[in-house]
């Protein structure tokens, strides 16, 4: 959910898609994210999430998204990215409306011990269209590599007037640098019970 400093190279493209289910009451989200660098630094995501939840219905939305790179991120420095896009929330009802919320992401990463250790940390807005309010957001998050093809990651994100959440989890290279499997644990606090889910996902370049 920690965004990264990097993008897919260019004229590459990459499919980004998890399954996520609450676990103390059934709810569960399918996102799917495919993304592309067409030309120069800029990647393109157009995506969307799905939502079947016990309490209140099947939901969906879509997400489209622009992200370039201000500062390359190297071995043992550090980079800087920029996220520009928004969502529209699909009405589940004939008396809501639709509109595209747009937000903005500022995002650094640092790289730390030749790589094995990354630091991410992202600062942003969302413009909620549809309860006509701007919430702040942010994320952090961790990536440690146990070996070559396993990576840990720590992640902590929310927004404004929300909980925070967290989660930790494992991401591993199936076939380095073209297949990712991941698998995260979360939990956010709230009344008047917690929330706590798992993830599994993929992660393909091409």
């Amino acid at each position: 959910m920690t965004d990264d400093a990097r993008i897919v190279d260019t004229g590459g493209c990459q499919i980004e898609s998890f399954v996520k289910h609450q676990r103390r009451h059934y709810e569960n989200e399918i996102w799917f994210l495919p993304g592309c660098t067409p030309v120069g630094q800029v990647e393109l995501t157009l995506g969307g999430i799905r939502t079947d939840s016990a309490v209140e219905g099947t939901s969906s939305a879509t997400i489209a998204q622009a992200k370039t790179l201000l500062r390359t991120l190297r071995t043992n420095d550090f980079g800087l990215a920029l996220t520009l896009g928004a969502t529209r929330i699909n009405p589940i009802a004939p008396v809501q409306q639709a509109g595209w919320s747009p937000y903005l992401n500022v995002i650094g990463s640092l790289s730390m011990l030749d790589d094995n250790v990354i630091i991410h940390a992202n600062l942003g807005g969302l413009r909620d269209r549809v309860l006509s309010r701007t919430r702040q957001t942010w994320g952090l998050g961790t990536e440690i590599s146990l070996n070559p093809r396993l990576y840990g990651i720590i992640e902590a994100y929310g927004q404004e007037a929300d909980r925070p959440s967290r989660q930790i989890g494992l991401r591993f290279w199936v076939v380095p640098s073209r297949f990712q499997l991941d698998g995260t644990l979360g939990s956010q606090s709230g009344e008047p019970r917690s929330r706590t889910w798992t993830s599994v996902g993929i992660r393909a370049l091409f």
